[in-house]
Order: structure tokens, then sequence, then C-alpha cells
């Protein structure tokens, strides 16, 4: 593919740029019409909405692939929504509503005295979430993010977190996972925040089997591997679209990474099983809104 045809792409930059001055010129009455675009990519990203729906498979045991046909229009259109509310905020401050479920246990990570991780996924905004965050609250938070995958998108996503400079909050790009990992052990270490979205492996990252929907995939090792060494609690965190412009924050009952055995393995397999049963419960429930656009199991694709 010619390099000026790749902007164009599924990931490409146009998208994103479109959807900055769609967000900047566009009433705020209009915005259900202009979602209606994502009609689009639903239909034009094939290979996406087939590992979709080979997800909603899993979670939704005897479906058929007309009803998940529907289904997965249902994923892309919240997708739809929660980038262009995290894009709203980011250049125009529109606050969406907020409610919270585990008040208890956020506020308990907001007053530790020391460092904790946040491990999330890929439902509702990310980027939304941590900005918020950073903004309502006097911790310091380090949010690690996947690189894009096309040159120019991750050029230009990269350049817009760094117009942003929301006070308090770093984001780190996970390029070189054995250099990150000192720098987020130093973070913990220091006190900060570490959020990392923990539902995805990325090439090149170390991960541990696990089982979600009685299917085997794999987590990342990282978050598990930096709580037991910094001796910090895990909190599951999760940010789900109710409605337009409405997000519920889910704060779960954290996690503890500790060694109890001789076989560090068996402890961090153990940790890693909790985080999987609290994520299947989440998903199960807010399955319309799980991002996870290609199969989670190898099993899936088969």
């Amino acid at each position: 593919m010619k390099a000026w045809w790749r902007r164009f792409g599924v990931r490409g930059v146009f998208w994103r740029q479109s959807l900055r001055f769609a967000v900047m010129n566009t009433p705020i009455w209009v915005e259900p019409i202009v979602h209606g675009t994502s009609a689009f990519f639903f239909l034009m990203a094939g290979p996406v909405r087939r590992g979709v729906m080979l997800n909603l498979r899993a979670i939704i045991p005897g479906s058929n692939a007309a009803t998940n046909f529907c289904r997965a229009w249902r994923v892309f259109w919240n997708f739809a929504w929660t980038i262009a509310d995290a894009a709203r905020y980011r250049h125009l401050r529109t606050l969406p509503d907020w409610e919270f479920v585990g008040l208890e246990y956020f506020e308990e990570l907001c007053a530790r005295p020391g460092g904790a991780i946040i491990l999330t996924a890929h439902m509702g905004s990310y980027d939304l979430g941590a900005e918020l965050f950073a903004e309502t609250t006097d911790r310091r938070m380090v949010m690690v993010r996947a690189p894009e995958v096309d040159p120019a998108t991750r050029e230009y996503e990269e350049s817009a977190q760094r117009d942003a400079g929301v006070e308090g909050l770093k984001i780190d790009f996970n390029t070189k996972a054995s250099d990150l990992a000192f720098d987020l052990l130093a973070s913990v270490q220091n006190g900060d925040i570490v959020a990392i979205q923990g539902d995805r492996v990325t090439p090149g990252i170390a991960s541990y089997p696990a089982t979600l929907f009685g299917h085997r995939t794999e987590f990342p090792a990282g978050p598990f591997a930096l709580a037991m060494a910094a001796r910090v609690p895990i909190y599951p965190l999760f940010i789900l679209r109710t409605g337009r412009r409405r997000y519920r924050l889910l704060t779960c009952r954290p996690i503890e990474v500790r060694r109890t055995s001789r076989h560090r393995d068996e402890d961090l397999q153990n940790a890693i099983n909790a985080w999987s049963a609290q994520l299947e419960q989440v998903i199960r429930e807010g399955w319309f809104q799980w991002f996870a656009f290609d199969p989670f199991s190898p099993e899936l694709a088969a």
C-alpha cells in the first residue's frame, strides 16, 4: 500500500483528524446523525467486524450469527460515541455526567499514602477516564498506552496528548517493555498511580495464560509483576458508557499480589485468575462496549 493511501485506512490519521474537525465544528444536536457514519466502518472493516462477532459468540453462548451481527453494530456504535466524547473533552472541555459504583474502593485508592496500580480494559473511554482522574484528584497518574499501528496516526496522537498537557497526568507509550518496566516501578515507588489496560497482549509483551469465557487466552504479565515487585495492590477499574455523555466508573475490590509460596509464577497466576474472573463478570454485563476487535482466544479463530 502506498504511503498516501495509509491515511485513509481504518487506522489511518485522516479519520482522527476528521473526528477533531467534527467535534470542533458540529453542534451537539447533530451528533447522533454524524455518528451514523460509523456504519461505514462497520460494513467496510470486515475482519474487525468478524473479530467482534467471534468474541460475542463466546460471551453469549448459543447466539447465532445474525443476532451477533446486530450486536456487533452496537459495539461499533458505542465505540464511536466514546472516542467522540473523549475528543470533545480534550478540545472543548465538555464534561460528561459521572456516577460511581464501588466508591469506597475508589476513595481508598485516592487516599492511599503510597502508589497503586489501576488495571482496566478496552471499555468506555480510557483516555477520558484518565484525564478526569488526574484533574479531580491530587494524585499523579501514569497512563500506559499501546502505540498506534500506523506511524502517522501514532505521531498525531502523541502530539495531541502533548498539546493537551493535563497536569498530573503522564502518558507512557509501551514501545520497549523492558525499559518501561523500570520507569513504572520507580513511579509506583514514588507514590504515583499507574493505569494499564489488562485485557489484551501486544506483540513483544510478556504474558501469562488464563481462561476467559471458557476459552484459552493470555493477559499481560507486566501489571502483576509490577504489583509484586512494588508491593502495591491492583485496583480493577472500569469506565462504562451508560448513555449520551454519561459514564459509570466502576471500582472493584483490590487484588493483592503477594509472595505466599516459593513459586513466584504460582502467586502471579493466582492474581491473574482473580483478574480474569472480575473481567469476565464486567464484560458479560457490558459486552456492548468491550472494544476487543480481534478474537481474544486463538480457539475462536480456529
